[in-house]
């Protein structure tokens, strides 16, 4: 609910704008093929195929704040997705709420999503959920050679399945930074952030982290920018639990690169390694280590074509009847688009995702291909 207020909050705070300046819509309309929509194992008779209508409606704005030097970005989008097998198990609705206010040195903001995919991989069972992820940040200065920051994230997650609900939890994150600015697009930086995880029902689950960075931010070379940094982190958990460490530790990584190869062709490198938790048998948690790397080459003003290749390890470090789990999630996903004209836009895409793991139930092959309509006014 607290959540809930700082979104409509800011949103009030944007109406005046919307009324002054003009909002940007879009349309899309996705059909695609999922040969394996429960993302189950063949051997398992579980696996079932569909055709899938995804419609999509949103709006977003973006401009300045009169009378201040604060800029608002603001957006929504409501999305339906209709399958062919079992609709009244697998239809369902999906939304996103953004809004942000922002200037050089302050940062305000909210997302709220309501959506039934899972919230992560090494879930597949579909079940409608929240969450809302209300944040703010502050830097003294971009300009001298020492600032410092602050910031603090609130992040609620609700499951409305009561099959479920032992999943919902609120995390609170607040840390501190301190920046050394080689100049206004460049600097390195030093991070302390503490977090508070408290679930709902599952109190066992609960615990207080403690997590430290070093990193660079920015122009990071001549081509790239964005931020890379290494981390350590720590938890305390505050209950229990038979077979599980209550003082785990791990090592990390977070990257948000892009390189501007050619006035054509761009790279995106995104990485990161942190704990992630879990309910399954003793683990609390487990190491998730994620890469992507995303090439987009324009063959001219119309025509485009990107690939993401991914690479996911999800690692345990208790036993289930003997075993460490141990996944890895491969992807795959093409996509060419053709841009008809300034407001319209048209696709294809394929993706192919497996999951191979030492348990034999979590394994999975999945591909899917649709086509896409995208309208902007």
């Amino acid at each position: 609910m607290k959540k809930l207020l700082v979104f409509t909050l800011i949103s009030l705070m944007a109406a005046p704008v919307f009324a002054a300046q003009p909002v940007k819509f879009v349309v899309t309309e996705d059909i695609s093929y999922d040969d394996n929509i429960y993302l189950k194992k063949k051997a398992y008779g579980e696996k079932k195929d569909s055709f899938i209508s995804t419609t999509r409606v949103g709006a977003d704005y973006k401009g300045r704040i009169p009378g201040s030097s604060l800029n608002l970005k603001a957006g929504a989008l409501v999305g339906y997705n209709a399958y062919t097998e079992k609709p009244g198990k697998n239809n369902y609705w999906d939304a996103l709420g953004v809004a942000e206010i922002a200037n050089k040195s302050v940062k305000l903001g909210d997302r709220l999503l309501y959506t039934s995919d899972p919230a992560n991989s090494s879930m597949t069972e579909r079940f409608k959920r929240m969450s809302n992820t209300a944040y703010a940040s502050y830097q003294t200065s971009h300009e001298k050679l020492i600032s410092f920051g602050l910031a603090v994230e609130d992040i609620f997650d609700r499951y409305f399945d009561g099959e479920v609900d032992y999943l919902n939890r609120n995390r609170f994150n607040a840390g501190a930074q301190v920046f050394y600015n080689f100049n206004t697009k460049t600097n390195l930086f030093a991070e302390y952030t503490f977090s508070d995880i408290v679930y709902q029902k599952n109190t066992v689950n609960n615990s207080v982290g403690h997590q430290v960075g070093v990193g660079i931010n920015g122009q990071v070379a001549p081509k790239v920018t964005g931020t890379a940094k290494a981390t350590y982190a720590m938890r305390d958990y505050s209950h229990d639990k038979e077979g599980a460490s209550n003082h785990p530790d791990l090592f990390g990584y977070y990257a948000a690169l892009t390189w501007k190869a050619t006035s054509r062709d761009t790279v995106k490198l995104s990485g990161e390694r942190k704990m992630e938790e879990t309910f399954y048998g003793a683990n609390r948690y487990f190491a998730d280590t994620l890469i992507a790397l995303t090439g987009t080459h324009k063959f001219n003003k119309k025509l485009s074509a990107s690939l993401l290749l991914g690479w996911e390890d999800m690692t345990y470090s208790r036993e289930v009847a003997g075993t460490k789990r141990h996944d890895t999630l491969y992807t795959v996903r093409p996509q060419v688009d053709y841009l008809f004209k300034e407001w319209l836009m048209a696709g294809v895409w394929y993706q192919y995702r497996t999951r191979t793991s030492n348990t034999d139930w979590a394994e999975y092959d999945n591909n899917k291909a649709g086509i896409f309509v995208k309208a902007m006014f």
